[in-house]
Parts: structure tokens; C-alpha cells; sequence
């Protein structure tokens, strides 16, 4: 959480401070020698690393850098939810539905004798106006294999930051079956 506040303050200061370019000839050392060409060219200052250099993703920096991203986290839901992992499950979800057939995605969770699912997920997308945003639509499609035959569904899961700021879990949902 404190990496999080300090990075906000210091593109806080980063967006808000405009200085003045620095003077070419106060750059130097008495005794260097730079050319005109040298002198107009952009001097790049360490003191303040670009955003893009600190490998931060801008829709993704309610959590920690480093953090578990939203498709990885979709991603672990599915493993277990095939492999059963109730304690696994849960823990994806913000709040927890107490029973499987009140579920957001209880399409997908009350599928019989589930053989395989694959999710295949789009790029987030910011739902609310905060900076950063605090609550991302994912988009999916998921192919599940059962002993009855293959089902296939599309929809969405809108995840949140988890406490720890470490990396995200989800909200809500919607699936709907897609006819092939």
C-alpha cells in the first residue's frame, strides 16, 4: 500500500510540475568542451524516471507493480474451478457466494462432469473514472468440454484490487451461452 501512495505522489508531482528546460552551459563542467549540436540537443535528467521506464501500465496501477494481472487471475479461477479447488474459487472472489447456483457465473460452475475449460480473455476495460481505475471489465470467452459435449460462452468479469493492493479479484460477472 505504501508503494502505491508513493507512486501516486510522485506522478502526482511528475504531472503537475512543469520546470523550465534546463540551461545547456550550466550542464557542463568547467573544462568540457560540448558542440552546438551538443548543446541543443534534449538533456535527460535521472533524477525523475519516465512512467514508461518504471514498467507501469497506467490501467493496471491499482495494484502493486509486479502484481498478479487480471488475466492471470481469471486464468487461476478456471484451473480451479476444474479441478474443484472450492477453497481456490472463493478466494478469486471479492465476496464469495455462499452456494454455486446463486453464483455470477453459476453457468460455468454448475456444469456437469467438466473435462476441460479453456478461457480465452480480451484487453481490460476501465468502468470506472477513477485514476487509476479501480474496477476493470474483462472480456471472455470460455469453451468448456463435458461428457455431454462442448458448451461455449461469452460475457465478462469485472474485477477490483484486493486489500493487500498485490492483485485483483473479481467482482461480478456475466456469461451467456454462444451458439456455434
Amino acid at each position: 500500500m505504501r508503494t502505491i501512495l508513493l507512486l501516486a505522489a510522485s506522478l502526482a508531482v511528475l504531472g503537475c510540475s512543469n520546470p523550465p528546460p534546463p540551461d545547456p552551459s550550466a550542464l557542463t563542467r568547467p573544462g568540457d568542451r560540448r558542440s552546438d549540436a551538443d548543446a541543443r540537443a534534449p538533456v535527460v535528467s535521472d533524477e525523475a524516471p519516465a512512467v514508461a521506464e518504471l514498467g507501469i501500465d497506467p490501467l493496471y496501477g491499482a495494484v502493486a507493480a509486479g502484481g498478479e494481472s487480471p488475466a492471470r487471475l481469471l486464468n487461476r479461477y478456471v484451473l480451479d474451478l476444474l479441478n474443484g479447488n472450492q477453497a481456490g474459487i472463493d478466494d478469486a472472489w471479492a465476496i464469495a457466494p455462499p452456494d454455486a447456483r446463486r453464483a455470477d457465473d453459476a453457468v460455468l460452475r454448475l456444469l456437469p462432469d467438466v473435462r476441460n475449460l479453456r478461457l480465452d480473455s480480451d484487453p481490460a476495460v476501465p468502468r470506472d473514472a477513477q485514476q487509476p481505475p479501480r474496477l476493470l471489465e474483462v472480456p471472455v470467452r470460455i469453451r468448456a468440454s463435458t461428457g455431454e459435449g462442448q458448451f461455449r460462452y461469452h460475457g465478462w468479469y469485472r474485477v477490483q484490487p484486493r486489500a493487500d493492493g498485490q492483485g485483483w479479484q473479481i467482482q461480478s460477472a456475466q456469461l451467456q451461452p454462444t451458439l456455434d
